[in-house]
């Protein structure tokens, strides 16, 4: 199997135990009493696991200015025990643990392209807080922040979660045929 499918079915079993716990609480109010607040959920660390795409960036006493979204897409993708994703010119890859809320990234790997010097400055700048990470948590809209600190100081990692790719049921998955 590969990975994305792999990936796929464990995302799709998180789904179904979703929508069973839903309709568990609302079938028997005794259940609803013994399901947690959404907030102690989201801070499990399967919670990380999905694609997420980075949205803000902070340091201490600042926010960080990023650079246009049109320009570069910065993300992070948690899968099993593996962290991956794009620094806006590279990509990345690496391992990471949680315990609680607690969340440790391992030294990153990275392709090795130039950019424009303000994307390397933002790049730089968001791999070195993401090996400093130290705490996680998801917020009621489904949108995580990575807490780190470096020598520099502390600051936060703001993400929105990205859909993950499918393909409809009516779609092929074929290349298009023609002269090229």
């Amino acid at each position: 199997m590969t990975f994305k499918i792999i990936f796929q079915q464990l995302m799709d079993g998180s789904v179904l135990l979703v929508v069973g716990a839903i309709a568990a609480t609302a079938v028997n109010p005794a259940v609803a009493q013994s399901v947690s607040p959404p907030a102690q959920i989201a801070q499990t660390p399967t919670s990380l696991i999905g694609s997420w795409r980075l949205v803000n960036m902070t340091q201490p006493g600042s926010p960080m200015p990023m650079v246009s979204a049109q320009a570069t897409e910065v993300t992070a993708e948690f899968a099993g025990d593996r962290i991956f994703g794009s620094g806006g010119c590279n990509r990345f890859m690496g391992s990471f643990q949680t315990e609680d809320a607690q969340l440790s990234i391992s030294p990153l790997a990275s392709t090795f392209i130039a950019c424009e010097d303000a994307v390397m400055t933002q790049e730089t700048l968001y791999l070195t807080a993401l090996q400093a990470a130290q705490q996680y948590e998801i917020d009621a809209n489904g949108n995580l922040a990575i807490f780190y600190e470096t020598d520099q100081g502390s600051g936060v990692l703001r993400f929105a979660a990205q859909p993950t790719e499918t393909t409809e049921p009516n779609q092929s998955s074929e290349p298009v045929q023609g002269l090229w």
